[in-house]
C-alpha cells in the first residue's frame, strides 16, 4: 500500500514532533513560514501626550519601554537601583567594578580594548526584533561563532577522561550510524514502499554523510564501514610534500555511546537558538543597551539616557484607579514619584520582596517563580587556543563543573584575549558560586588544563560572577521549562490596573533580550490601549 502524505506526517510526528511535522508541511506549502520582520514596532503618533510612565529598571525591557512610549508622546522617568543601565546586558572592560553580595568588589585588569560580556553574550538570527533595534540604531553586529569542529569536548565517560576535538566525536558519531543504516536498507530491514532506485540512492548519501569505506572479502560481497578514511573526524599526519594525510584512527562506537556526549554537545548547534554562526555587537553587547540610551527624546533636548535616575532603588508600589505611587531611596532619602501608568522590569526574585498593594494571586505568582543560578568566570590570556589547538572561536565542552570555554570571535592572531573560562547554570551554578572567588578562579585554572595542555600558565587577571549573587538580580533567569512558568507568566503579563510587568521574565524567551524587548513592546501596548480609551 503506497504511504499517504497523511500517514507520513503521521510518521514524522513519532520521529521528530511537532516541528518535524510543520517543517514537512512548509515544504508543501500547506504552512508558510512567516516573514522575518514585517515592519518596526511603533505605537501610534502622540498616543501619549499628556500621559506620564514610571519605568522601573534600566536593563534591556525597561530602556526599550521607555523608547517605544517616548516616541509615542508619553512622559517617562526610569528608576534604576545601580549606577549603570543595562540590567544583565553587562559587558566588563578595564577598570569596570563590581561587587556581588558579602564578596569583596571586583575590579577588571584586562588590557586596554578587550572586554568580556558577562551576561548575555550571542543573537540568534531568529531574534529579529533585537536586530531589528540593531539596525535602526546603527550598533554594528559581527558574526559569534558558536560551534567549531576544531573544539574540544572532555567527559569523565570518554575513555579515562579523555579530551578530543569536537570532530573526532561528531564525525565518528556520524559514520557510526551511517554505517548502521546501511546495512539495514543492505540487508531490506526498512519497511518502506520505496524503489531499488530510491535504495541506491540512500546508499550513496549514506557513504557520503559517514564517510563509510567500501570493504571488499573474498566470497562475499562488498560491505561498507567507517574508518575516517578521508580524515574529517581527525588527522594523525598532515599531507606534506608528496605525502598525502594520514587520518587518526576511528573512535569506537561503544566509547562513543558509554560517553553520551550528544547530550549536550556536539549536536548543539542542531538547536532553533544555537545556529554554528550567531551575532554579536561589535565590541561588547552593551552596545546593545547603548544604542538606546543614546537616541534622541521625541519632544525635547536630551536623549533616553537622561530619563534614567540612578542609584534609585525603589521600595513599595501603590496602584491606584488614576495613578500608580511609587517609593524609592535616593541617596539615603525617601522619595515618591506619582504616574498615570507604571512598567516594572524589575527581576521577580526581588520583586517579590517589595512592598505593594497588587492582588494576592499576582504576588504569589511572582514569588513562586523558579529563578535558575547562572555563572561566569572571565581571564585574559595570550591567545594559546589558535597557536596550539588552531581554535578560532566557538566552545569547548567539559563534564566538569565550568561546563563550557567560549573563546572570542574577533580580534583573530592578536597577542591577547579574553576567555569565558566558565558558564554555569543551574545546580552547578549554585555550588560553584557559593564559593569565595578565589576558589572560584582556582577550580575554572585547574579543569580548564584538562582541556588545554599550559592553561594554568596562560589565564590571568580573572573575574567571576554568580548572577544570584548580585544585589539587583538574584538569579540568572526565570526557569521557563518549571511546571509553573506557562500559568505564571500569564498571571504576570496581565496589566493591574495601571501597572504592567515586563521583561524576559514573563516570556518563553526568559533568559533573552529577545524575550526583554517582546515584554516591553507588549506592556507598552497595553498602556497604550488603556490612555487611548480613556
Amino acid at each position: 500500500m503506497p504511504m499517504t502524505r497523511r500517514g507520513l506526517l503521521e510518521g514524522m510526528a513519532k520521529l521528530g514532533g511537532a516541528g518535524a511535522v510543520y517543517e514537512t508541511l512548509a515544504v508543501w506549502e500547506f504552512l508558510q513560514a512567516p516573514p522575518a520582520l514585517a515592519a518596526s514596532f511603533e505605537l501610534p503618533a502622540a498616543s501619549g501626550t499628556g500621559k506620564t510612565v514610571a519605568i522601573l529598571g534600566a536593563g534591556v525591557s525597561g530602556l526599550c519601554a521607555a523608547y517605544e512610549l517616548d516616541r509615542a508622546g508619553y512622559d517617562c522617568v526610569i528608576l534604576e537601583a545601580q549606577r549603570r543601565a543595562g540590567g544583565r546586558s553587562l559587558t566588563l572592560r578595564r577598570g569596570d567594578t563590581f561587587q556581588e553580595m558579602n564578596q569583596p568588589a571586583q575590579t577588571v585588569d584586562f588590557d586596554e580594548g578587550l572586554w568580556l560580556n558577562a551576561g548575555p553574550g550571542r543573537i540568534p538570527h531568529s531574534h529579529v526584533n533585537v536586530i531589528d533595534y540593531c539596525r535602526r540604531f546603527g550598533v554594528a553586529l559581527q558574526p559569534f561563532i558558536f560551534a567549531s569542529r576544531a573544539n574540544l569536548v572532555h567527559s569523565n565517560t570518554l575513555g579515562n577522561g579523555r579530551t578530543v576535538p569536537v570532530r573526532e566525536a561528531f564525525y565518528s558519531l556520524q559514520g557510526h550510524v551511517a554505517e548502521l543504516l546501511d546495512k539495514c536498507i543492505d540487508r531490506g530491514g526498512l519497511d518502506l514502499p520505496v524503489t531499488g532506485t530510491d535504495v541506491e540512492k540512500l546508499h550513496d548519501m549514506l557513504v557520503q554523510f559517514g564517510d563509510l569505506t567500501k570493504v571488499d572479502t573474498p566470497g562475499k560481497a562488498p560491505s561498507w564501514s567507517y574508518q575516517n578514511q578521508s580524515g574529517r573526524a581527525g588527522i594523525a599526519t598532515p599531507a606534506g610534500v608528496a605525502t598525502p594525510i594520514k587520518p587518526i584512527g576511528p573512535m569506537k562506537l561503544e566509547e562513543i555511546l558509554r560517553s553520551r556526549v550528544w547530550s549536550d554537545w556536539i549536536l548543539r548547534d542542531a538547536d532553533a537558538y544555537w545556529q554554528t554562526s550567531l551575532m554579536e555587537p561589535v565590541g561588547g553587547m552593551d552596545n546593545f543597551a547603548k544604542g538606546f540610551l543614546r537616541q534622541p527624546l521625541a519632544r525635547r533636548a536630551g536623549t533616553i539616557d537622561g530619563l534614567i535616575r540612578y542609584g534609585a532603588k525603589v521600595t513599595n508600589i501603590d496602584v491606584a484607579s488614576d495613578k500608580v505611587t511609587v517609593a524609592f531611596e535616593d541617596g539615603g532619602s525617601a522619595r515618591t514619584i506619582a504616574a498615570d501608568y507604571c512598567v516594572s522590569t524589575i527581576p521577580l526574585p526581588v520583586f517579590a520582596k517589595l512592598k505593594t498593594n497588587l492582588p494576592a494571586p499576582y504576588l504569589s505568582a511572582a514569588a513562586n517563580a523558579q529563578t535558575t543560578a547562572a555563572g561566569k568566570v572571565g581571564w585574559q590570556a595570550e591567545r594559546f587556543w589558535e597557536r596550539d589547538a588552531n581554535i578560532y572561536g566557538g566552545i569547548s565542552w567539559t563534564t566538569d563543573t565550568i561546563d563550557q570555554i567560549w573563546y572570542p570571535s574577533s580580534g583573530y592572531l592578536s597577542p591577547k584575549g579574553t576567555l569565558t573560562g566558565a558558564y554555569m547554570r543551574g545546580r552547578n551554578a549554585i555550588e560553584f558560586n557559593v564559593k569565595p572567588v578565589a576558589e572560584r578562579l582556582r577550580i575554572a585554572r585547574e579543569q580548564g588544563e584538562r582541556l588545554h595542555l599550559g592553561y594554568e600558565r596562560y589565564v590571568e587577571r580573572g573575574v567571576a560572577i554568580g548572577w544570584e549573587n548580585m544585589e539587583f538580580q538574584l538569579g540568572g533567569w526565570v526557569n521557563e521549562d518549571a511546571a509553573t512558568f506557562g500559568d505564571n507568566s500569564k498571571v504576570l503579563a496581565e496589566p493591574q490596573g495601571r501597572f504592567h510587568m515586563a521583561g524576559d521574565q514573563i516570556t518563553f524567551l526568559s533568559g533573552w533580550q529577545e524575550g526583554a524587548v517582546l515584554a516591553a513592546q507588549y506592556a507598552v501596548t497595553g498602556i497604550d490601549r488603556q490612555a487611548r480609551a480613556r
